[in-house]
């Protein structure tokens, strides 16, 4: 099966994991994908799958499909005023 090559760069939350992480992932594979693999390289952190994947036009939803290399970005849920 082809692989696809998956940046990803931190912020909030994340960023205590350093910049950002690279990995691949089977071409086609989801979002909801590619945060399982996020929250395995992360040691199981939970806040992943609560979290937005962005490329640099749109938030994704977690059922998009990625079928070339992407650069995103992981973006943790914020509450505020």
């Amino acid at each position: 099966m082809a692989k696809i090559t998956i940046h990803i760069k931190f912020f909030g939350a994340f960023r205590k994991f350093g910049e950002g992480l690279d990995f691949s992932v089977p071409t086609g594979s989801t979002i909801t994908a590619v945060k399982a693999v996020i929250q395995d390289k992360l040691n199981g952190e939970s806040l992943v799958m609560n979290s937005a994947l962005a490329n640099d036009n749109t938030i994704l939803r977690d059922s998009d499909v990625l079928n070339d290399n992407a650069d995103l970005s992981i973006l943790p849920p914020v509450c505020g005023g």
